[in-house]
């Protein structure tokens, strides 16, 4: 019989620490830049970037992920109505000067889905090439 209370008591601890760990997470998101590089030799890739923006969704529980392109700021991810929308424009050659103005913008993580042709500091890059 005391195998069940303490097998009872780790169960019951392991749930709160759980939920504790659960409610923490959920309030304190970590704000992810996506950056997306839309331009036209990149065109395509679109399908593929689509294909890792929705996986890297799927595994990021306790992520805000907010999506910027080298024209302009997207919006949060999960307020796009449609994921088409991300990839509308495909026109002209990107550089580092269309993403450097996203310097300012607070974010604890950023990631550049690109193809390499120039490099960010303090961007993760991901590269389709």
């Amino acid at each position: 019989m005391k195998w069940l209370k303490v097998f009872s008591i780790f169960i019951v601890l392991h749930v709160v620490l759980w939920a504790c760990a659960h409610t923490y997470r959920s309030v304190k998101r970590t704000h992810v830049m996506l950056g997306v590089d839309t331009s036209f030799q990149l065109k395509s890739h679109f399908p593929a970037m689509q294909n890792w923006i929705e996986t890297y969704e799927s595994n990021s529980r306790y992520e805000a992920i907010t999506i910027v392109s080298d024209k302009s700021v997207i919006g949060p991810l999960d307020e796009i109505a449609s994921r088409q929308s991300i990839f509308r424009t495909a026109f002209g050659r990107s550089d580092a000067q269309d993403f450097s103005k996203y310097e300012s913008t607070p974010a604890d993580k950023r990631v550049l889905l690109s193809d390499g042709s120039f490099v960010m500091q303090g961007w993760e890059l991901v590269r389709f090439d």
